[in-house]
């Protein structure tokens, strides 16, 4: 009687590469719908093809000491408003993006609004003296605002076209190519 060969497990088969390969294909796979996910629109805001609500708020910063700014009396011009906070890291990273577009697009109209959320209007102030940037500064101390356009993640940033509507709810770090595109569209 002949007994049977046991053949070698190649060591691939065995466990000890195959499931730490299959832990990082998970992994990357999760990043990466994380990362494409709000791009693809299925999250969408309510607000989106609607009128953007009507607030005015402080502003801390790149405007006139005291100044309030209206949303309304912006009509007739693009607006980004762009919620943040000083602890946020990347709404740290946005903000420069931003306060490029603000200045690619200034010469037509856009105007853009930092709304901080969570932090005092002279924090707000030294945190936009630091970081360079360009565009009016505003404090939601309230976050009254933040509850009018359903923010509740950071940085979020809402596209108005001239006529009021809101074109775009982007959550997230935004890459300068789509919010270009995102601006442009509501030009």
């Amino acid at each position: 009687m002949k007994l049977p060969t046991l053949m070698a497990v190649p060591e691939f088969y065995s466990g000890k590469v195959l499931y730490p390969a299959i832990g990082v294909l998970i992994g990357l796979s999760t990043l990466f719908g994380l990362a494409i996910l709000p791009r693809l629109g299925f999250f969408q805001n309510g607000l989106v093809g609607k009128p953007a609500p009507d607030f005015t708020l402080p502003v801390a910063a790149n405007g006139d000491a005291g100044a309030r700014m209206q949303l309304a009396e912006l009509k007739g011009r693009p607006v980004v408003l762009d919620f943040w906070a000083s602890w946020c890291g990347p709404c740290a990273v946005q903000a420069p993006i931003l306060d490029r577009m603000a200045r690619k697009y200034e010469g037509r109209g856009l105007v853009v609004l930092g709304v901080n959320v969570d932090d005092t209007a002279s924090v707000a102030k030294e945190y936009a003296r630091r970081k360079g940037l360009s565009y009016p500064i505003l404090v939601d101390p309230s976050d009254q605002v933040s509850g009018f356009y359903g923010v509740s993640k950071l940085p979020s940033v809402i596209i108005i076209d001239k006529n009021g509507n809101v074109t775009s709810f982007l959550t997230g770090i935004v890459d300068e190519p789509a919010l270009d595109e995102a601006i442009a569209a509501a030009m």
